[in-house]
C-alpha cells in the first residue's frame, strides 16, 4: 500500500499498515531564479527511509517528496527537513522543517481480551541426566578382548613363501665346432657375454652396458675379495679376440677359463 501525505494533513484512506510505503509530501514556493534542493534526511526509529527524494517544480512551486516506512503501529509526529534554496550568485538559504502527523494501523488482527491466553503456573524444575563413560568404556573393553586376539592369531600365521623362478635351462654352444669352422670371434664373443652376464647378476652396477675398464672400476668397489687380477686379464684377452687375431686354440683356451671363472665368482658371491 502507497500513501500520501501533504504538509501536515495526512491525505491517504484508509491509513497505512506496518511495512506500507509511505510518500511524505511538501510544496514550497521557489522564487524566480532560484532552485530547490531536499535535504538529506535520517530519520529516527521507527520510520526507515527507502530512496531518495523526488523533486517535481510547477510553475512557481516545487513538490519535495519522501518515500518511507514505518515499523510500528500508532500515533506519529514526524520531523520533516527543510529544503534548500539555491538563488542566484550561488546564495544559499534553507527553509524551515515542518512536523506531519501519521496514524500507523497494526497488521495483525485485534483479539477479544476473552480469547487472551492466561498466565500458566510456574514449570517445575527439569532434572538433568547424568553422563557416565562407562557404557563406553565397557565396549571397548569387550572390543580389545574380542581383536587383540584375533589380530596376534593373524600376525602369528604362516605366510607363504614365494617359489623361486625357473631359470629356463640354456644349452652351451658348440664352441668347439666353431672354433674348427674359424669362427674364433664368435667363441670369444659368446664367453665375454656369459662371463658379463654372470658378473650383473651378482653386481647389478656392474652391468653388460659398460666397458671393460668401467666395468672393473665397479667391481673394486663392490667387491674387493674377488681374483680381480685374473677377472681384469681375462676380459681384456677376451676383448683383444673379439677384435683382433687370435688362434682356434686361443679362444677355445679362453672360453674354457672363462667357464671356470663363472663357477669361481658364483662360489664366492655365495
Amino acid at each position: 500500500m502507497i500513501a500520501l501525505l501533504l504538509g501536515a494533513a495526512l491525505l491517504q484512506s484508509p491509513a497505512p499498515t506496518v511495512g506500507d510505503t509511505v510518500w511524505l509530501k511538501r510544496i514550497v514556493a521557489q522564487p524566480p531564479g532560484s532552485v530547490v534542493r531536499a535535504t538529506d534526511w535520517t530519520p529516527a526509529d521507527p520510520v526507515e527511509l527507502l530512496g531518495r527524494p523526488r523533486i517535481i517544480v510547477t510553475g512557481d512551486s516545487a513538490e519535495i517528496t519522501y518515500p518511507v516506512v514505518v515499523w510500528r503501529p500508532g500515533h506519529l509526529t514526524i520531523d520533516l527537513p527543510g529544503p534548500l534554496l539555491l538563488g542566484p550568485g550561488g546564495t544559499v538559504d534553507s527553509l524551515p522543517g515542518t512536523q506531519l502527523a501519521l496514524d500507523v494501523r497494526s497488521v495483525l488482527p485485534r483479539v477479544p481480551p476473552d480469547s487472551s491466553l492466561a498466565p500458566q503456573p510456574r514449570a517445575g524444575l527439569v532434572p538433568r541426566r547424568e553422563t557416565s563413560v562407562i557404557p563406553l568404556a565397557i565396549c571397548w573393553l569387550v572390543a580389545l578382548m574380542l581383536l587383540v586376539p584375533f589380530h596376534l592369531w593373524w600376525r602369528r600365521r604362516s605366510k607363504p613363501v614365494p617359489s623361486a623362478p625357473v631359470t629356463p635351462a640354456v644349452a652351451d654352444p658348440p664352441v668347439e665346432r666353431w672354433a674348427d669352422a674359424g669362427e674364433y670371434r664368435a667363441v670369444a664373443n659368446v664367453a665375454a657375454a656369459r662371463l658379463r652376464a654372470a658378473v650383473a647378476q651378482r653386481v647389478a652396477a656392474a652391468h653388460a652396458g659398460l666397458d671393460t675398464e668401467r666395468l672393473l672400476g665397479q667391481l673394486a668397489a663392490a667387491r674387493p675379495n674377488w681374483p680381480l687380477d685374473e677377472l681384469a686379464e681375462l676380459l681384456r684377452a677376451l676383448d683383444n679376440a673379439r677384435f683382433g687375431q687370435a688362434g682356434s686354440e686361443d679362444a677355445l683356451n679362453l672360453s674354457r677359463y672363462s667357464s671356470a671363472m663363472e663357477d669361481r665368482l658364483r662360489h664366492e658371491a655365495a
